[in-house]
């Protein structure tokens, strides 16, 4: 009964909304949850916006007391693709992601909760196929199949989507210790949900069989959020974040549709079958920062975020992870007026996952090295009320994976060089209640 009220809640906060997949972060860990961060990409230190409740939940002690409320949304322009043979079979998707957060600050203690898509995959759909369904197909021809299909066929009319998403309901409480530290400890409650269909006509002399493999997974857990303010100067800030690892397993249901056809048969060959799961956490995060008010107009703030993906339990996968991933990022501010406030950013990314590695998520949505380009700006109505805007472009670095061969000249999936570019436009609103 839980799962189905936090489930409908979901629905109806993203409703309306087209959750696309992660693109700041680790391969599964998403970190861009505001218009703060798409106007910085550094919020590891921040010190304004209720957003500081996923981003630096002691710092929460430095802000005015009252309740603090803040709604975002993220406009995003995604193209992922896999170059193939001299083609590009592509996934375009123009989403909107939404986030949630609240904050109760009182002098010495504080309570915070926030809505936000902390991973998954989200959502693709690559229409004339892509690496997946070029496997498959392969496969298939050199017999794997027999006697359902036939050897010597060609799959046409291919189709790859998926659909996967994260859903974190973060809460906690914030305390001050003295005017230098602040401690904050929350949990989370993730619940997720994947979707994936990929289907074609394997055609063979006279034959023509629709091959559909249709299946969902299905997961939840918990995970804590640990975080410690330092404020040695009032020039300075320093924090440092740990989120636990959350534990998932993913059980699997195959579609009626997919139920005792060749289908079925395809998926249980890459181990998808009705009624089994297999274990894939969400990684935990640490996370540090610096907020330096240089003067009292420019402002300067690094951040470095690690996400413990060797650490996490991904079954037979975790052989995949070559190191963990992480990101580097730095922001710069300045106060043109007491109520304007302008910003830019820069953050490299680092996936440790190599494109030979990639499962199927991973081969939707590639996690490639990346270079990102913040720019962002803030206006104060009043003490209580602001808006806030980022635009953001991510540069993906693309890459190769080799062609895998069943035999001497017997291709069973082709080489592809994966290529990913994502551009954002964000804002917020800002209110503080008494």
């Amino acid at each position: 009964m839980n799962r189905i009220i936090v489930s409908i809640f979901a629905w109806i906060v993203v409703s309306g909304f087209l959750t696309d997949f992660v693109f700041a972060g680790g391969v599964d860990n998403n970190q861009s949850y505001s218009a703060n961060y798409a106007g910085t990409v550094s919020r590891n230190a921040a010190l304004e916006g209720a957003d500081i409740a996923a981003y630096n939940p002691a710092g929460i002690m430095q802000l005015d007391n009252g309740l603090h409320l803040e709604f975002d949304a993220q406009f995003f322009s995604l193209n992922y693709a896999h170059h193939m043979d001299g083609k590009d079979y592509e996934s375009k998707e123009k989403p909107i992601v939404p986030s949630l957060f609240s904050i109760y600050k009182q002098d010495k203690w504080a309570a915070y909760g926030s809505f936000s898509i902390v991973g998954g995959g989200g959502r693709a759909k690559y229409g004339e196929g892509n690496v997946i369904t070029k496997t498959i197909g392969n496969v298939a021809a050199a017999g794997a199949f027999f006697p359902v299909l036939l050897p010597g066929g060609v799959l046409s009319n291919e189709f790859a989507g998926v659909e996967s998403y994260d859903y974190g309901f973060t809460g906690g409480l914030s305390y001050k210790i003295n005017d230098i530290f602040s401690v904050s400890g929350g949990a989370r409650y993730v619940i997720t949900d994947k979707m994936v269909d990929i289907h074609g006509n394997y055609i063979q002399g006279g034959t023509n069989t629709y091959i559909l493999g249709k299946y969902e997974q299905e997961a939840e857990g918990f995970g804590g959020v640990f975080s410690l303010n330092i404020k040695p100067y009032d020039k300075v800030n320093i924090a440092l974040k740990y989120e636990t690892r959350v534990k998932l397993d993913w059980k699997t249901t195959i579609d009626p549709s997919t139920k005792g056809t060749v289908g079925e048969i395809i998926l249980g060959a890459n181990n998808r079958e009705d009624g089994k799961s297999y274990r894939r956490d969400l990684p935990g995060v640490v996370a540090a920062g610096i907020l330096w008010d240089v003067t009292p107009q420019f402002s300067i703030s690094p951040s470095y975020t690690l996400y413990l993906e060797k650490q996490a339990d991904w079954g037979s996968q975790n052989d995949s992870v070559s190191h963990n991933s992480y990101d580097f990022a730095v922001s710069l501010g300045y106060k043109f007026t007491p109520k304007l406030t302008g910003t830019m950013g820069y953050m490299y990314s680092d996936k440790g996952v190599n494109p030979d590695n990639y499962s199927l998520i991973e081969q939707m949505s590639p996690p490639l090295d990346s270079h990102s380009i913040a720019v962002g700006g803030s206006y104060k109505f009043n003490e209580r009320m602001s808006v806030t805007t980022g635009l953001m472009g991510n540069f993906y670095q693309s890459d190769d994976a080799d062609a895998i061969y069943l035999a001497p000249g017997v291709e069973k999936s082709p080489a592809v060089t994966y290529e990913k570019t994502v551009y954002t436009m964000a804002v917020n609103f800002k209110y503080r209640f008494f």
